[in-house]
């Protein structure tokens, strides 16, 4: 009987290259026409692209998640990245309709984008978000502030990575930028 046998040497598999952040939603969802970066008008759901199901980002969702992903190994001790806020590059976005049976209902519509403004459409945000230690992300926490309601109109947040904490930002997804239904 003939008995074939080979060895494959086993390789060890391991990230070597920089360790560098970036934003979950980034690389999950589109760029929007004439950015580099999503602007994502639903909730951004951890690790997944965005459903069609209503998580519509509005005046009344709550505290918005935005998770921020370690692209390299784990470490022992907790890490830093830091984040700004900028202003808005778009002055209209299409929204959709309020799911059936939320209220406040709203119609599908196209609505003009202004700035939010920290302290009334949402709390001011720390600039920094902590990696804990042996984990593989964080979160930036945005509590959106149930303001009067405006006709027509969506405010604009834009986050962007950057240097001021321990870890780097990917260039190429440091930047996500989200509006808020304010109808």
């Amino acid at each position: 009987m003939l008995l074939l046998t080979s060895c494959v040497k086993q390789l060890e598999k391991a990230y070597t290259g920089t360790t560098v952040v970036e934003i979950d939603a980034a690389p999950l969802n589109s760029n929007f026409t004439g950015v580099t970066y999503p602007i994502l008008t639903r909730i951004p759901p951890d690790g997944i692209p965005l459903r069609t199901a209503d998580s519509t980002l509005r005046r009344f969702s709550g505290t918005v998640k935005v998770r921020i992903n370690l692209v390299g190994p784990q470490v022992a001790q907790e890490q830093t990245i830091g984040y700004k806020i900028f202003n808005s590059p778009i002055t209209s976005i299409s929204f959709p309709a309020t799911a059936a049976g939320q209220t406040p209902a709203t119609a599908a519509g196209t609505l003009s984008v202004v700035d939010a403004l920290a302290g009334t459409h949402f709390t001011a945000l720390s600039g920094k978000c902590t990696i804990p230690a042996n984990s593989s992300f964080g979160f930036i926490e945005i509590p959106v502030r149930n303001t009067v309601a405006t006709a027509s109109q969506g405010r604009f947040i834009g986050i962007q990575l950057d240097s001021t904490g321990s870890l780097m930002p990917n260039p190429n997804y440091c930047r996500i930028g989200m509006v808020i239904d304010q109808r």
